[in-house]
């Protein structure tokens, strides 16, 4: 089946676009094979010498330059142009002029300039440096007196040297994609100029292509690479956190390569249960053009019913091999990409090599990082003994069928049997928990050394980089090796072909043996009684513990470190491989072949010396899984671009792809390891032997796609886009999916009515779009069918349907229709920007897992349930508040808004709870459905909660449940102030959210509820006689009163501000690096998460679950680095 639904249309399809090609191919290559007189140069900047070899070899003319020299570096971009053009540009700015000859065989005769009496007059020099605005060196640039024949261009540290005649000179400064500026001599020697980026000639990437930001319809927004590869982020998802409008990232989980972002744009536009290590929220990620898997390496243990996430896929690819980001939000931008794109698209542009001699560049960074624990500080040992006696002393016991009070001597007898005491009958003095468990400085190291270079034919880029990082957490840590190596060659001016290959290496120690996240160190910590040591007066471990009452429960955290295994390895490439012909009429072909591949290991071993945390026995235990994920894809396109009479640009493109998914898992376990010394599977010893479990799958997606561009006279444009997917996820009859865009852009700006009355005003377009995307990342090819079960039947071995999830085959697509309005300004020279967006996006056919009754057989199953819909607001301003020669002050500031609202649920309400967790037409989706607490009875101090009337209750089942708040926010934003003073930069951001809640998890053992858990200094205020007025109610044994049942007693309003980063830089003066042949020195220190304003005091408020539930998850942490950027 699914070789007749991918391959054969796939290889049909290959076949005769390849039998259309070759005559094409053959013809246009005889054509070439005869020297013309047009000439291409694509490269940015390449030595004068070399322009001329390319002029001969591509036009048959013979070039004659005597002695002139040719080793200074031009700037040129030609496609097609008439040779004379073509030197009209590039030789005036040097001084150079040319004389045309035509005979049998041309001859062009190249000549300098003959300077006037007034040039040879009171000649001076003056010398500089030309950047960009961040002080990169601009190589190539052209300088040249304003109104004069005399020029010269920078050499690759960006400096210059010009001869000028008077004071009175103005120099022109002038670089391809960047504004021009001028800079008045005035008897300077010496001069800086930092050009700013061109606004309507930066490219920006869209969805197989680019694009010009004056000509783009949708709502796009772009971030430099440069902007992220020095955040102490080992994945670049976590450091998107506050650059792009409407791109919600909350970090979660702060586990050393692990964990997946909540990643959300626009709003959640899928229904799927907010299970850990589900992406299918998340936006589609798309490197040089190659869909990349997000799908995080898991591992099954038996005892579990979910897989758990103990690795981030994003994390196994290198930040600092990232060019530019372009984040595409809006139906014109994302629906090209059809059912993959309803939560938007990520394109990932890497770096590649530019004309000119080989740059090396050295990159070093040490991170230095601590636990962000909140502020809730825990009992120490004497207020720990304190409560524990007065909890006594409220609970009567039975004697005899008498109700007695504790006396002390009782007490501390009871206490004697239930902890671990030394030889002389004391209690153990109490551990320093954080210290035995945290690192408080860990250390994360980096190094990459990458080369880079080119010429006008070919480019290359070669990076080398390996990081280690310790965790906050001991025992835990990440190792990543990887190298990339990107490769493009022109062998004809209408050929190009190429290839971009990552090889990427990880080692993650997650630590906590069979426990989510690496939780059995962090979130067990606060919860050990101070009487518990860690160990005993032998030395050794006291190796199980007691918990909640319950004697010899859990592990002793510190042995768990010490004696488990528990880790991840994994190997990824990613490769493509890429051509393109262009007929030099408009027509292009390329065709990509592209291969995302990964092999991964995930063991855990449960030392036979600790209690096992899953079922609370003494047994060892192996766990391992194997993995092996392929993800092939193809992509054909055809496009067409023309100008006609120069008002007209039409541009359109037809397409084809074909993708096949493989995933392949392998899981065994085995119990009874009874020596703590074997290692293996395999290992003498084993009483019991787990079950093999896993999978294998292949999964298909079959694509058709088009799109056509109109621009007239250069400010009204128009777009639309139409794509056809088909996937074997779905059943026959339910298997393909139609989706479109459309989209529009007027510049105003450009309109001589606003040319003549608003000379303030440089840029202003409005733009808008609808469209239409799809999703079906929620289901998988199994979704239609029941599963079955392996068991036994009347004692004997059989096969039945499972009691799980049953069969849906007639699930539907989930279709997102998009509209989208914005505004974008400058004004004031350029100086401030202001974007607008408006937004809504209509979910319907929602997948959702609901619940089943249960005389079905089955728990629950995947439908379609209804209708979601998101609308907000993005807002973007920036503005050069100061600035000149010698000081910059740059501000920017976004803020986004986003409101979710289910429509309509086609299916009851009790299918849609999950427990704490429940959706209900007119609310938020997922949102916190818990009863209302109503406080601490002021007579006996029991715990109170609202009934279904509005009364007090002391009863829970009389409770009733409503929705009393979201994990997502109304609204978040960030605010970025950048100052430069000659070599030295200095920068800060805020961030922050508001209109959210968080539910805090270790509330419900912190409040004196489990008195043989230890408590945070809040359980001392609790009530002790009637009449008072406390928080926490009444400790007593064995928690009769129910003090942790969940209600809204425990969830807390999640609004905060942070200081998300500072940084400082220096940069050496080039006259220090010239002798050394160094171009560029940058040494700077930053720090992350340096502060927090926030009433929610337990921990990092952001450092929750996808659901919005804190104090189980890995903590975030504070890092301080430094590092230091070189280039030679």
């Amino acid at each position: 089946m699914h070789r007749n639904f991918t391959y054969c249309y796939a290889q049909r399809s290959l076949m005769a676009m390849l039998w259309l090609l070759l005559p094409c191919i053959y013809s246009f290559a005889q054509r070439s094979a005869q020297p013309g007189r047009n000439v291409t140069l694509t490269n940015a900047r390449i030595p004068l010498g070399e322009v001329f070899n390319i002029i001969e070899k591509q036009t048959g003319v013979l070039l004659f330059f005597g002695e002139l020299n040719v080793d200074q570096t031009v700037g040129v971009k030609f496609v097609s142009t008439p040779v004379e053009e073509a030197l009209g540009t590039i030789l005036p700015p040097i001084g150079l002029t040319y004389e045309y000859v035509k005979g049998n065989r041309d001859k062009i005769f190249i000549k300098s300039v003959m300077p006037t009496k007034k040039d040879t007059v009171m000649m001076t020099s003056i010398s500089g440096v030309v950047t960009d605005e961040k002080g990169e060196p601009l190589p190539g640039a052209t300088v040249r007196i304003k109104g004069a024949q005399v020029a010269t261009a920078t050499k690759d540290n960006g400096s210059f040297t010009l001869n000028h005649s008077g004071e009175k000179d103005v120099l022109q400064i002038s670089f391809m994609g960047f504004v021009s500026a001028e800079v008045a001599v005035a008897g300077k020697k010496s001069i800086k100029v930092k050009l700013r980026q061109g606004d309507n000639s930066l490219q920006v990437v869209t969805a197989y292509g680019t694009t010009t930001q004056r000509a783009l319809t949708g709502a796009v927004t772009v971030v430099k690479g440069a902007e992220i590869q020095n955040l102490p982020n080992r994945s670049f998802d976590k450091s998107l956190q506050g650059l792009v409008p409407g791109l919600l990232v909350t970090s979660g989980t702060g586990q050393p390569g692990g964990g997946l972002s909540n990643f959300v744009l626009r709003g959640i536009a899928s229904a799927v249960n907010p299970v850990a290590g589900t992406t299918v929220r998340n936006p589609l990620i798309i490197i040089d053009g190659m869909p990349i898997s997000q799908d995080a390496a898991q591992l099954y243990i038996n005892e579990r019913t979910s897989m758990t996430p103990v690795s981030n896929p994003i994390a196994q690819i290198n930040p600092s091999d990232i060019e530019s980001m372009s984040i595409l939000k809006d139906a014109a931008a994302i629906a090209l990409y059809g059912a993959k794109a309803s939560n938007g698209v990520i394109l990932i542009t890497t770096k590649r090599g530019k004309a000119g001699k080989t740059q090396f560049n050295f990159r070093h960074q040490t991170d230095i990082a601590s636990a962000l624990l909140g502020t809730n500080d825990f009992l120490d040992q004497t207020e720990y003994m304190d409560l524990l006696y007065e909890t006594y002393k409220n609970t009567p016991r039975i004697v005899n069928g008498v109700s007695m009070p504790w006396t002390d001597p009782e007490i501390q007898e009871d206490l004697k049997n239930k902890f671990p005491t030394r030889a002389d009958g004391s209690f153990y003095p109490a551990p320093d928990w954080r210290r035995e468990m945290f690192n408080s400085a860990a250390l994360t190291v980096g190094n990459e050394i990458s080369m880079s270079g080119g010429n006008d034919r070919s480019n290359y880029y070669l990076n080398a980089e390996y990081t280690k990082q310790n965790g906050v957490v001991k025992g835990t840590g990440y190792d990543r090796k990887s190298v990339r190596f990107n490769f493009e060659n022109r062998p004809a001016d209408w050929v190009k072909v190429g290839f971009n290959n990552l090889f990427s290496y990880n080692v993650q120690d997650y630590g906590g043996a069979l426990q989510n996240d690496g939780n059995v160190y962090s979130s067990s910590v606060g919860k050990l009684s101070p009487l518990l040591p860690i160990r005993l007066e032998d030395g050794n471990y006291l190796n199980n513990f007691a918990y909640g009452g319950l004697v010899n429960n859990q592990a002793n955290p510190a042995a768990v470190r010490e004696y488990n295994v528990n880790r991840n390895t994994a190997f990824r490439t990613l490769n493509k491989l890429y051509g393109e012909i262009d007929f030099k009429n408009g027509v292009r072909i390329s065709s990509n072949l592209g291969l995302d591949f990964m092999l991964s290991e995930a063991k855990e071993i449960a030392d036979p010396r600790l209690k096992d945390i899953a079922s609370g026995a003494v047994q060892g235990r192996i766990e391992e899984q194997h993995t092996r994920l392929s993800n092939i894809i193809t992509t054909n396109i055809i496009k067409y671009d023309k100008i006609i009479r120069q008002r007209h640009a039409i541009g359109f493109l037809i397409g084809q792809e074909a993708q096949i998914l493989y995933r392949k898992i392998l899981g065994v376990g085995v119990r009874g390891q009874r020596s703590p010394y074997y290692d293996q599977i395999s290992s003498p010893g084993v009483s019991a032997t787990g079950l093999p479990r896993g999978y294998d799958r292949k999964e298909t997606l079959l694509s058709y796609f088009g799109q056509l561009n109109y621009g007239f006279d250069n400010k009204y444009f128009l777009s639309g886009s139409i794509r056809k997917d088909g996937s074997s996820r779905f059943g026959a009859d339910k298997r393909y999916g139609v989706y479109w865009s459309a989209g529009m852009g007027w510049l105003l700006s450009d309109e001589a009515l606003l040319k003549e009355h608003l000379s303030w005003l440089n840029q202003l377009k409005i733009r808008g779009s609808i469209g239409a995307a799809g999703n079906a990342s929620a289901i998988d090819r199994f979704t239609p069918y029941d599963q079955l079960s392996l068991g036994r039947y009347d004692g004997s071995a059989a096969v039945f349907p499972g009691s799980g999830a049953a069969g849906n085959p007639d699930v539907k697509w989930e279709n997102t229709f998009t509209w989208d309005a914005g505004i974008e300004s400058r004004f004031l020279d350029n100086r401030i920007g202001l974007n607008l967006d408006f937004y809504q996006r209509n979910t319907s056919n929602l997948i959702y897992s609901i619940n089943l009754p249960l005389n079905t057989g089955f728990l629950t199953t995947l439908a379609n349930i209804g209708r979601m819909r998101n609308k907000g607001i993005e807002l973007t301003f920036s503005a050069d508040v100061i600035k000149n020669t010698d000081f910059r002050w740059n501000l920017i500031a976004n803020w986004s808004t986003n409101k979710n609202t289910l429509i309509k649920a086609d299916v009851p309400a009790a299918s849609l709870i999950s427990g704490i967790i429940a959706n209900q037409e007119g609310h938020n989706f997922n949102s916190f459905y818990l009863p209302d607490w109503g406080g601490v009875n002021a007579t006996d101090g029991s715990q109170q909660w609202i009934d279904s009337t509005g009364k007090l209750t002391k009863d829970y089942l009389a409770t009733t449940s409503s929705f009393v708040g979201k994990s997502q926010p109304d609204g978040f934003g960030s605010v970025t102030n950048a100052f430069a003073f000659r070599n030295i930069e200095v920068s800060f951001s805020l961030y922050y959210q508001y209109g959210f809640q968080v539910y805090n998890y270790n509330g419900l053992v912190h409040d004196g509820a489990t008195p043989y858990l230890n408590q945070s200094k809040q359980a001392k205020n609790h009530w002790r006689k009637p009449g008072d007025v406390s928080p926490n109610p009444k400790p007593i044994l064995n928690n009769p009163i129910n003090n942790d049942y969940f209600s809204t007693r425990n969830l807390y309003d999640g609004d905060h501000i942070r200081l998300q980063n500072v940084s400082v830089s220096y940069s050496l003066p080039n006259v220090l690096l010239h002798d050394l042949h160094i171009s560029n020195v940058k040494i700077y220190l930053q720090g992350n998460n340096l502060a927090l304003w926030s009433r929610y005091k337990d921990k990092d408020v952001s450092n929750v679950d996808m659901a919005g539930i804190s104090g189980l998850i890995y903590p975030a942490q504070k890092t301080y680095s430094i590092g230091l950027n070189a280039s030679f």
